[in-house]
């Protein structure tokens, strides 16, 4: 099973899997997380936004559900 483990201090933060970088959150000035992922993976568009292409960043609006959905994504 894969290890999820974050590395960082405030306002950049990343997610390790098995000890490989694999996504950045930053805390933005206006509030608010940007989460990107630092290889070929990409967010899904939002479901408001369905025919919109998917990204590499996505913005979340605090810390903790940043890290639960990059958790969700990388776990399935």
């Amino acid at each position: 099973m894969a290890n999820i483990s974050w590395n960082g201090s405030p306002g950049l933060y990343t997610a390790l899997l098995d000890g490989v970088p694999v996504c950045e959150l930053k805390t933005k000035d206006i509030g608010g997380v940007t989460a990107s992922w630092l290889n070929d993976r990409l967010w899904p568009p939002p479901s408001h936004m369905p025919k919109a292409a998917p990204q590499p960043t996505r913005f979340f609006p605090g810390i903790e559900d940043a890290k639960a959905a990059v958790e969700q994504a990388l776990l399935g």
